[in-house]
């Protein structure tokens, strides 16, 4: 992706935007909010409804790239706060430097949420953790199929301030999902909102790190979704923002960038939490040629409080 900005005026920056196909986008973006008032190609259908799910893609990242170059380029924010990687960034450095009683503080009903679908499993000890919030009756596919959110909000120095109450997004028909949320939430828009799939962390520091990874996934997001390579450290494979992961999902464009196991070169897992052992413990106590999977050796350790 290449941008030029080509001309300006009191209301607007006008952009000439190369895709990854060497196709030009000619664009308009209105200085205050970001908003798209023009927008000429010649490459794609200009009906949205008669392109491919690629041609209609790289419209779309075009689009993004061209809010995200005049971002950086000029004194006007015309990025989303949902696609912004610096501030995701900024909020991630927050994120690690709190402390455990910190996260019991701010993400405390988050984490309990998040272990109290593994009541039943008698390999998490939950102890004595209560869902906070009831999960919604119209919802289908199981009680696993939900993804939690919260929003964070950070102070001038840099610090969390605030965070939302739980957010629930699920589906209620095929193809149909809906989101929730729960209590108040600041007013004014979220630096950063993690977003998660239930897992079976029981502490408060892994937990710490686990939000701390689905911000660097992303912010990988973010760059693929402008048609960008991210930065090396933000080449990770893991669950970033979930509006993108049917892309990755479904459709042969993207690599499937959620997947942990995927095979994308220059791109690994590297969650590595916080354990109440050190990583050569954990190691040792590991048998090879033991009977029991690996999963069997370590559970109590990881997920045993």
């Amino acid at each position: 992706m290449n941008a030029q900005i080509t001309g300006e005026s009191d209301e607007l920056v006008g952009l000439s935007v190369i895709d990854s196909n060497d196709i030009e986008h000619v664009l308009d973006i209105r200085k205050k909010d970001g908003e798209i008032t023009g927008h000429e190609q010649d490459g794609y259908p200009d009906d949205p409804s008669e392109r491919t799910y690629s041609e209609g893609e790289h419209v779309s990242q075009a689009r993004r790239y061209a809010k995200y170059y005049v971002d950086q380029e000029t004194e006007h924010d015309t990025l989303p706060w949902d696609l912004d990687a610096d501030q995701f960034e900024a909020v991630r450095q927050a994120l690690r430097a709190l402390s455990s009683e910190e996260i019991e503080k701010y993400f405390g009903d988050l984490l309990a949420q998040s272990l109290s679908h593994y009541a039943d499993d008698p390999d998490v000890d939950i102890g004595d953790t209560s869902r906070p919030e009831v999960l919604p009756a119209e919802q289908i596919g199981g009680e696993d199929a939900v993804i939690y959110k919260q929003e964070i909000y950070l102070d001038d120095s840099g610090a969390i301030e605030a965070v939302s109450d739980i957010g629930m997004t699920y589906y209620v028909a095929r193809g149909e999902r809906k989101t929730v949320w729960r209590g108040d939430t600041p007013d004014r828009k979220p630096d950063a909102r993690v977003e998660l799939f239930p897992a079976p962390l029981v502490d408060p520091a892994p937990f710490r790190d686990y939000l701390v990874y689905n911000l660097r996934c992303q912010i990988r997001d973010c760059y693929l979704m402008m048609g960008l390579e991210p930065p090396e450290e933000y080449r990770v494979l893991g669950h970033g923002q979930y509006r993108f992961t049917g892309k990755y999902d479904s459709f042969d464009i993207y690599p499937p960038y959620h997947d942990f196991n995927a095979d994308i070169p220059g791109y690994t897992l590297e969650f590595r939490p916080d354990l109440p052992i050190t990583w050569g413990e954990l190691i040792g106590l590991v048998d090879s040629d033991g009977d029991q999977s690996l999963y069997d050796q370590i559970k109590n350790t990881l997920f045993s409080r």
